[in-house]
């Protein structure tokens, strides 16, 4: 070991034999790719900084990738009937990401100054992803996402029921004025929602 640490010593096998081990471990596919690009990252700032001639996570093979659910679209029968068997909470939130389109990082993290009902629009600022809200990584992400009179709706009915409503509050929170933790919403509403319905989403596996 040198007085620069052990991170400059990290070899090509070394890193092959840490995802070997995480695979064989029964990490998920994506949590080891994530684990592998943090040690990237890592090395590659000790390349720049002149401690390592190259990175030896680079090339390294990577378990592939797998969806964990598969993927499927609802009708709009099917929404409608989801929506209408929601509790508020979950109806106001699995609404207004199907009408607005957006991500789940972001409807967590929407505030009531994004909400501009004057011309009907949100704005999108943020995301939270695990309790931490960061800005869109690039400028497209920063956008305005028009709201029509459903979506406009959802908000009104949300808004009457809501209790924190100052500017900088969020449009979703714990009762401390926290973010929602989405799982929590999926467990609680969505899933037993879906069950009851009958609905494909509701068969976790």
């Amino acid at each position: 070991m040198t007085s620069r640490g052990p991170i400059v010593e990290v070899t090509r096998q070394e890193s092959r034999s840490t995802v070997a081990h995480l695979n064989q471990a029964g990490y998920a596919p994506k949590t080891i790719d994530h684990m592998h690009d943090v040690l990237s990252a890592l090395l590659r700032t000790a390349v720049k900084w002149g401690h390592l001639q190259q990175n030896p996570a680079g090339g390294v093979d990577l378990p592939a990738l797998r969806t964990v659910r598969p993927k499927w679209v609802l009708t709009v029968p099917l929404a409608a009937r989801l929506l209408d068997a929601l509790p508020p909470l979950g109806r106001t939130m699995a609404g207004l990401a199907m009408l607005s389109g957006l991500r789940r990082g972001e409807l967590f993290a929407l505030r009531w100054c994004d909400v501009d009902t004057d011309n009907d629009r949100l704005t999108v600022r943020q995301a939270v992803y695990e309790g931490r809200f960061d800005t869109p990584k690039t400028q497209a992400g920063v956008r305005q996402i028009p709201l029509g009179a459903a979506a406009l709706q959802l908000l009104a009915d949300w808004r009457a029921r809501a209790k924190r409503l100052d500017p900088d509050a969020l449009v979703f929170s714990t009762g401390t004025g926290k973010p929602i933790s989405p799982n929590n919403v999926a467990r609680q509403q969505i899933f037993p929602t879906c069950e009851a319905l009958g609905l494909r989403s509701g068969r976790r596996g």
